[in-house]
């Protein structure tokens, strides 16, 4: 069995989820290729991927306060809030959705990814914070959340995931279990 949470955990322990969606959505992309995604996933190239497993519903020892993911888009605002509107639909309760600005776009969002992470933190809002991210820019995120007495859990895909971030964070797991493994065997290991 695989553990997308280190098996220590608290009884009641609270977990909020920080998702570099857009990041997500192109590697996930480039490991997809020519294949079509599991019936689970939702996917838009380049602007969202999801499953329903990685919603972590039903794991024992904690509770998922919130789960908030970033990326950002070309187009108009009803654009926007169809992106909004189907993150919510995959269980994603704070979406956040940024119009794309000549390059900007992946820079708002990791700013916000990372200012809501250590703010939530600051504020005790959570024992432990999954970072659904791979690059070695969140370091001094995760040290700074760290050293505000959290603990950080790292998912993304291990090919693609910076040495630097992987030795800095409290646990790690490899989101391609959820991402690329059909509802039978997810259903069979984790629900």
């Amino acid at each position: 069995m695989s553990y997308y949470l280190p098996p220590y955990i608290k009884q009641d322990a609270k977990v909020m989820a920080f998702v570099d969606g857009e990041n997500l959505a192109i590697r996930y992309g480039k490991i997809l290729g020519d294949q079509k995604p599991q019936k689970h996933i939702i996917f838009e190239p380049n602007v969202f991927v999801w499953s329903k497993f990685a919603n972590i519903e039903h794991h024992r020892n904690c509770d998922v306060i919130r789960k908030y993911y970033y990326t950002s888009i070309k187009g108009d605002t009803d654009k926007l809030i169809e992106i909004e509107e189907k993150l919510k639909t995959a269980g994603i309760e704070a979406p956040r959705v940024f119009k794309k600005n000549k390059g900007k776009g992946s820079k708002q969002v990791d700013i916000s990814l990372a200012t809501d992470m250590l703010t939530h933190a600051h504020r005790n809002n959570y024992d432990i914070a999954i970072l659904v991210a791979g690059d070695e820019d969140y370091v001094p995120l995760v040290e700074a959340v760290t050293n505000e007495g959290k603990r950080v859990v790292l998912w993304f895909f291990e090919k693609d995931l910076s040495p630097l971030l992987k030795r800095k964070v409290d646990f790690y797991f490899d989101i391609s279990i959820f991402l690329l493994n059909d509802s039978d065997y997810l259903t069979k290991h984790f629900w």
